[in-house]
């Protein structure tokens, strides 16, 4: 009975410093998502599940398969909910959540047991002097550790959210690019396929014209020699198309397409703005605002290092148990260590060298991007000028001229072979305006990944901000 007593004493003692220490419970996260680029603020937004034992139930929640007849929008959406590369940078932002809220964790306690006076000699022999301590220590952070490496670790998951935007950008670049790369080859297999009917009509023609005695037979050759390469030409193209089909697919993880042709029109031209225009919106590109957050990562770093230098104190409490008065008092100690030699100066060097070159790293960031804007600008503006003067000018021209040729050779004033050159003409034009057109668009596309947002809607802008002029009163 005196032994229950003794042990529920000094349960109670040790309880009571069970209560004495701090407790500490991890902050919540709730940190706000950073906002889409305008470009693809509307699309759907594939998020890594907060479970990695959730991944497969997700994967089947939100599976989109194009089918039928394909718009670029639907093209975008299935990359951005599918593309392999970019499930795998989904990954970061939930892995620094999960390193933000160990940094808010504090240190755990420990426990420790120690026994003194026993097993010696004379009066201490055996255990009837025996004193039995349990103490529980916490180490206390002082300088604001704790609060520091929370604001880096939040800054760090900002720093891949704005990674993962990046990519989202550049995934929907590249998906565009192939959706018109798949819309070029398209309409260059319909013009092959115009081409060669038209071709094979005129050999029938000649055919009929030989059998009939008006033209020489050379020509029936040259007619036949004419169909043949067109028809080549088309399935030479139609090849093509299928590799450009599957590379497209391919974005959103198929490596068989299940759509069946592109929708979409490469006539649409939007005037060009000026370059400065342009540059101005190069500061809501992603990887700009990244550099931004990973410079204030760094400043917190080195903040954090500095508070690193400051010591930290070890406070414990606990209780002595003495079996030779039979009674327990409470015990406490406080250390900590003396900051005579290590002040972390290598850390705090070290993260103020990485904070420095944060900034030249942000500025050549920003000149890359500058200069990828240069390039495609130009591309963009010569293509544009190319399809114009094709359309107004070559096209009609060599229309006109094959129109006229044909005529005059069905008046017998022409031989065929002129026929064939004002036809070869009049399609290598057609083919020219085509390139142009694809050019311009390929090359709109990367200009609208690099701005972040639709050119058309800065056209629209540019011009509503212009002043407005009037009649004098």
């Amino acid at each position: 009975m005196q032994s229950c007593l003794k042990s529920r004493k000094f349960m109670r003692s040790v309880l009571s410093a069970f209560v004495v220490l701090p407790a500490c419970a991890p902050s919540p996260f709730d940190q706000a998502l950073p906002e889409s680029p305008s470009l693809i603020r509307d699309l759907p937004r594939y998020s890594a599940p907060a479970k990695p034992s959730d991944l497969n139930k997700q994967t089947a929640e939100i599976t989109v398969t194009p089918a039928g007849d394909l718009a670029l929008r639907g093209a975008l959406a299935a990359a951005l909910l599918h593309n392999p590369r970019l499930h795998a940078t989904a990954w970061s932002p939930r892995i620094e959540e999960a390193r933000r809220l160990q940094a808010g964790l504090a240190p755990n306690p420990e426990v420790g047991v120690e026994f003194e006076n026993f097993a010696g000699s004379g009066d201490l022999s055996g255990t009837d002097a025996l004193e039995t301590t349990i103490l529980l220590s916490q180490l206390i952070e002082l300088g604001g550790k704790r609060d520091l490496r929370v604001q880096v670790a939040g800054n760090a998951w900002h720093v891949s959210a704005l990674d993962y935007e990046a990519r989202r950008l550049d995934v929907a670049t590249e998906t565009a690019a192939r959706f018109v790369r798949v819309l070029e080859i398209q309409h260059r297999v319909d013009f092959a396929e115009r081409a060669g009917a038209l071709a094979e009509e005129s050999r029938r023609v000649i055919d009929r014209r030989v059998q009939i005695g008006e033209v020489s037979p050379i020509d029936e050759i040259k007619a036949r020699l004419e169909s043949e390469s067109a028809r080549i030409a088309a399935d030479r193209l139609k090849r093509e198309l299928d590799a450009a089909r599957r590379e497209l697919s391919a974005m959103w993880d198929e490596s068989e397409p299940a759509f069946g042709v592109v929708l979409g029109s490469l006539d649409e031209l939007v005037p060009v703005p000026s370059l400065l225009v342009l540059a101005d919106r190069l500061e809501a590109h992603p990887e700009v605002l990244r550099w931004v957050a990973e410079t204030e990562r760094r400043a917190a770093a080195v903040k954090l290092e500095r508070a690193q230098a400051v010591t930290n104190i070890n406070a414990g409490l606990g209780v002595r148990y003495m079996n030779d008065i039979d009674d327990a008092v409470l015990v406490g100690e406080v250390s900590l260590p003396i900051p005579a030699f290590d002040r972390n100066q290598g850390g705090i060097l070290t993260a103020r060298l990485q904070a420095a070159q944060a900034v030249d790293e942000g500025r050549a960031s920003r000149r890359a991007l500058a200069t990828r804007l240069v390039r495609e600008h130009s591309r963009l503006t010569s293509a544009y000028h190319e399809a114009q003067s094709i359309e107004s000018t070559l096209l009609p021209a060599a229309r006109d001229a094959y129109k006229a040729t044909h005529r005059a050779y069905e008046e017998g004033k022409l031989p065929y072979l002129s026929v064939l050159d004002a036809q070869r003409t009049m399609f290598e034009t057609e083919s020219q305006r085509l390139e142009a057109l694809a050019e311009y668009h390929t090359a709109l596309v990367q200009v609208e990944g690099l701005i972040s947002a639709s050119l058309s809607a800065i056209v629209v802008d540019t011009t509503n901000s212009l002043p407005h002029t009037g009649d004098n009163p």
